[in-house]
């Protein structure tokens, strides 16, 4: 039932709020208690009039831009307003004949039904919204998710498939497009690994050890399918990566970096990272740091200088651009010098964001972060698909440079830690404690010092602070004092060695400092308490 005309978003809006979003953005369904009493059941006659009337055009594909392969992205595609049957666009199409198309046709006791349903509130019975309405027909239960590989990324056998390297980038390419977290073609998500191998509406699209067997490679051969070989309206992938995704499952589907639940772009990113050379990857990473600006400010073209392992991006003029770069790469070489034994800072280099202006900074951060910039910050690092970056605001009136050279400091250490995938506590506290020992006499550092104390005192518990929660500038504070406190001698470096020889952060910190995050934080946090002063 191809929506001809498409609601206004007023329409969309106003179903929105009758439907209602539950704490995690999805669809909050009436109880069953409460579609039992309106007398008609979605799951035992609305949808299998849906199955067999729309499902060919509209649950198994997408006709005219709509599907409604379950409940919830029936509602949210704005087809039924709860309440009004003869004002929904579904109702409108089927009673003015323009749906079904193709000779079906729905019985007056079938409309009589559908109206009814609208008209009592278009309530679910059936658990999970987002069960796949075929699902529903053929069984009423969704099917079970698959669970994701368990203890995390398993290393990889000499010429065994990489997920993060061979598989991941395919899926981005062909796939996501069709598959991503917003009314997915057959309810099948490729947006994780997770969601992959929980499967869509045809249930597994993955059986592991079974890769022709897997429906994921049978529709990319076109071979014992319902329906069209995938990917639609495209060309067929080439023989060898649709084996090279075959041998992957046959080997068992295997995690090889991240998590199942990271999102696909940031696997594949970090497979990159992985296999490429250190110059290779570092043309990618400065490229994806061009872009990233260009997405974020697009209306203003950055002064790009690429060095030796650190790559300047921003909007001064050249001069002071040129002066920003020669100062990035000191510091990246003397910074080097407190983190890694041997080798780069980071593989391909990092990517400094420096702005002259507060607002195009916050463009950058509700970009990448999706959230207003915290007031009282002045940069921050982090990692986005391919480019690991600092972003930060360059002083004004900093004759000797010290400010500038501590904020790049603050932010190369921070960015060649996040690139390393540890918490952001740490990497923002060991960038300022690494900052602090390589520009001390900064003012800035004064200050920090000075409002250590009281912000210790504001932070909470250790868990409300390793869990990232608080005011962002007290958690700034408190995190470079306490890394600066532990991380004394070689132990950075150490952690840092660690974390490269495959280590997690937790095992690396308890390797480092002999003890968990926890327990080290609230060791220093008491003999901090005692340096504050006493009220009088």
């Amino acid at each position: 039932m191809a929506p001809t005309g498409w609601m206004n978003l007023g329409a969309v809006a106003v179903v929105a709020v009758a439907v209602g979003f539950d704490a995690v953005g999805g669809i909050a369904a009436e109880p069953p208690a409460a579609a039992a009493r309106q007398g008609i059941s979605f799951s035992k006659q609305v949808a299998p009039i849906l199955a067999s009337k729309c499902g060919g055009c509209h649950i198994a594909g997408r006709k005219g831009g709509f599907q409604m392969a379950s409940y919830a992205a029936l509602v949210r595609s704005g087809m039924v307003q709860r309440g009004n049957g003869s004002g929904s666009r579904l109702m409108e199409v089927i009673l003015s004949g323009d749906m079904p198309r193709g000779g079906g046709t729905v019985t007056p006791e079938e409309v009589g039904a559908l109206m009814k349903w609208i008209d009592t509130g278009a309530a679910y019975d059936a658990g999970d919204p987002t069960t796949p309405i075929d699902a529903l027909v053929a069984g009423g239960a969704s099917p079970p998710p698959a669970p994701p590989p368990a203890g995390g990324p398993v290393p990889l056998e000499p010429g065994a498939v990489s997920f993060a390297v061979d598989v991941a980038p395919v899926l981005l390419a062909h796939c996501i497009t069709c598959h991503d977290d917003r009314d997915p073609d057959g309810n099948l998500r490729m947006t994780t690994l997770e969601s992959l191998l929980r499967g869509g509406r045809s249930k597994a699209a993955i059986v592991p050890r079974k890769g022709a067997e897997s429906l994921l490679v049978r529709k990319l051969r076109g071979r014992g399918i319902e329906g069209q070989r995938m990917p639609l309206n495209k060309d067929p992938l080439p023989d060898d990566v649709i084996a090279t995704i075959e041998r992957w499952i046959d080997e068992g589907a295997r995690l090889d970096l991240l998590t199942a639940r990271t999102p696909l772009e940031a696997v594949a990113a970090a497979g990159r990272a992985k296999s490429l050379s250190d110059a290779e990857l570092a043309t990618i990473r400065f490229d994806a740091g061009r872009r990233l600006w260009q997405q974020a400010i697009p209306d203003e073209q950055p002064v790009v200088k690429p060095g030796a392992g650190c790559c300047v991006i921003g909007n001064m003029p050249p001069d002071r651009m040129a002066a920003l770069a020669a100062a990035g790469e000191a510091v990246s070489d003397r910074v080097r010098k407190e983190l890694v034994a041997t080798g780069p800072l980071l593989k391909g280099g990092v990517v400094v964001f420096a702005f002259r202006q507060g607002y195009d900074y916050s463009a950058l951060w509700q970009n990448v972060l999706g959230s207003e910039r915290p007031k009282g910050l002045t940069g921050h690092a982090g990692v986005a698909g391919d480019v690991a970056y600092g972003a930060m605001l360059v002083p004004t009136d900093d004759e000797s440079g010290e400010e500038t050279r501590l904020r790049l400091a603050e932010q190369i250490v921070g960015v060649a830690l996040a690139g390393r995938e540890v918490p952001d506590w740490f990497a923002r506290g060991a960038g300022r404690a690494v900052a602090a020992k390589v520009v001390p006499k900064a003012a800035t550092v004064q200050q920090w010092r000075r409002e250590l104390p009281a912000a210790v005192q504001r932070c909470g518990s250790a868990q409300d602070f390793l869990a990232g929660q608080g005011d962002p500038v007290d958690a700034a504070l408190v995190a470079g004092g306490f890394v600066g406190a532990v991380a004394t001698g070689s132990r950075l470096k150490l952690l840092v060695k660690e974390i490269d020889a495959g280590a997690s952060f937790e095992e690396a910190f308890q390797a480092a400092f002999r003890a968990a995050p926890q327990q080290a934080f609230e060791a220093w946090a008491v003999k901090e308490a005692r340096k504050a002063p006493r009220p009088h």
